[in-house]
């Protein structure tokens, strides 16, 4: 029944309270009706059915329409016409369903206005008042019997309106609280997207990846159908563009108005293939950036704080992106002028003296005896021999792999150390293979999805024990994590309409790769999580 499932899921609300007073009154009303000794036990069990039946359809009628004044001014009035011919043959204003009568004097107040609520009331004690001077001839021993319930009706009335005007105004409040959590929670999540991001960037972003994450943050942000992202340099020679929803044409029209564009300095609003876009111009120091968001009825810039903010995060990430390739190519330069160095102050220096020997024993190995050819010889050898270890030494340097070193493999272990005895937790780690298999992109793809796994094992899982096991051959870098802690439920996950930033990160760095995930998870048992990604594919951004 639609009034039992909305008491069920709402005891507290008004609706409720009425459903539970209408059949408490009606339960004792036929009680008390049954014990007089006056009526015929027939017609009692008639009446009583009666009621049972109407009381069901208007319950159910007014749960239905509670909403719809005039639905509910006829169901009140239906009502109150039904419990008035009820009072005529059980005495009128002394019936034993006199307190069940009230019922539509209090749906009245609860969910109609003022003026109809009063009326109702002044019906109701007017009708039930005039049935008893019907039965007994006489007013004044009604007004002087019944003055508690007269007084008794007007009281919980004005309670009753009272009660639905603070109820009203309780969920008013309640509403405004909802609104402002929400809006709480898209903050928290703007915040917790930021952090990725920045934690994502952080770990060396390529720059067409950076473009996509930005648009999806703006269209995230400022709620938006659309934003994108344009980078360029002063001559136009290269251009990378990045929009929401794929319409690359907007990038054709954004070189038509270039000369425009290009000289702005503040936000300013466009329109671009019959949308309106507010738009601002970033300039870095190699290249030049036009930021979008697509704005609804031409309103006033809607950016505010959050586009605003990504713009200047946009361009901070830009710089340092820049910064970071100048830095490689500053570190590739002096590793090449210190290679340089040491193989022209030592191997150079012993090469230069075996052809000065070499051609100081053609211009006198004609004088020279056998024997002394032979020393010659074998001391140019042995120049040689040493000259050979001394560059061999000098790439064994540069070559960690060749020492028989594992960076990657260390510092993650490192990292695992440290992180168990952080946390108070146990971690059992088992890595084998040759991290030379795997390129550097996918190293780090990996040390951020075993950080992000543990950390959600640990903060979320309330794990004690973590197992990790990592295989790395030539076909494919494979990962295994499991931890003993709460456990959750996949279909949860996959019944929301966005599952958890970290979850999500970890599916998107795998699929950059063209690798596979599984998360398993069962309640109170713990989380498995296996990753496989292949050794030789380039990552897709």
């Amino acid at each position: 029944m639609g009034y039992a499932i909305s008491l069920k899921r709402n005891p507290s609300s008004n609706m409720g309270l009425l459903i539970f007073y209408r059949y408490v009154s009606l339960a004792l009303s036929s009680i008390f009706f049954l014990m007089d000794p006056q009526s015929v036990l027939g017609f009692k069990m008639g009446v009583i059915a009666s009621l049972c039946i109407a009381a069901w359809i208007i319950t159910d009628l007014q749960t239905r329409y509670a909403a719809n004044s005039s639905i509910m001014k006829l169901t009140v009035i239906a009502e109150m016409v039904g419990v008035t011919l009820l009072l005529i043959p059980t005495g009128g204003i002394s019936s034993a369903f006199i307190w069940y009568a009230l019922n539509p004097v209090l749906v009245a107040a609860m969910f109609l206005s003022s003026l109809f609520c009063w009326g109702i009331l002044a019906f109701f004690l007017s009708s039930a008042t005039f049935i008893a001077y019907l039965n007994t001839g006489n007013l004044a021993p009604i007004f002087e019997g019944q003055s508690y319930f007269y007084l008794v009706c007007l009281l919980t009335v004005i309670l009753t309106r009272l009660f639905t005007g603070l109820t009203r105004e309780l969920l008013h409040v309640n509403e405004k609280l909802t609104e402002t959590n929400e809006k709480y929670q898209d903050t928290l999540e703007q915040v917790m997207s930021l952090y990725h991001l920045m934690d994502k960037f952080s770990s060396a972003m390529d720059v067409r990846k950076l473009m996509n994450e930005i648009t999806a943050s703006i269209v995230k942000s400022t709620k938006s159908k659309n934003a994108f992202f344009w980078l360029t340099d002063f001559n136009q020679q290269h251009s990378h563009f990045a929009i929401a929803d794929n319409d690359h044409h907007i990038e054709n029209k954004l070189k038509e108005k270039w000369p425009e564009i290009r000289g702005k300095r503040v936000p300013f609003v466009m329109e671009l293939n019959g949308a309106f876009f507010g738009m601002k111009v970033i300039k870095t120091s190699y290249n030049i950036c036009v930021v979008g968001v697509e704005m609804e009825n031409n309103n006033v810039y809607p950016g505010n704080q959050p586009f605003e903010f990504l713009c200047e995060l946009a361009e901070i990430m830009l710089e340092k992106l820049h910064m970071d390739e100048m830095m490689d190519e500053m570190i590739v330069v002096e590793e090449q002028n210190r290679i340089a160095n040491e193989i022209h102050d030592s191997v150079s220096q012993r090469l230069f003296g075996l052809v000065c020997s070499l051609h100081s024993l053609k211009v006198k190995g004609g004088s020279m005896s056998s024997r002394e050819l032979e020393e010659e010889y074998e001391f140019l050898s042995k120049t040689a021999n040493s000259t050979i270890k001394e560059l061999r030494s000098v790439v064994y340097r540069l070559s960690s792999v060749k020492k028989g070193e594992t960076p990657f493999l260390v510092c993650l272990q490192k990292y695992l150390e440290e992180f168990a005895r952080l946390n108070d937790i146990r971690i059992d780690y088992q890595m084998t293979g040759e991290e030379g298999f795997i390129s550097e992109k996918v190293k780090q793809t990996l040390y951020r999805i075993i950080s992000e796994a543990c950390g959600n094992s640990v903060r979320h899982g309330k794990c004690k024990q973590i197992e990790l096991k990592l295989t790395i051959t030539e076909r494919k870098a494979e990962l295994s994590i499991y931890d003993d802690g709460i456990g959750f439920n996949p279909r949860q996950l996959t019944e929301k309409k966005t599952p958890g930033i970290g979850l999500y990160n970890m599916h998107a760095m795998v699929n950059s790769f063209a690798g596979t995930i599984s998360i398993d998870g069962q309640q109170g048992v713990g989380t498995d999580i296996h990753i496989e990604i292949p050794s030789a594919v380039i990552p897709i951004f």
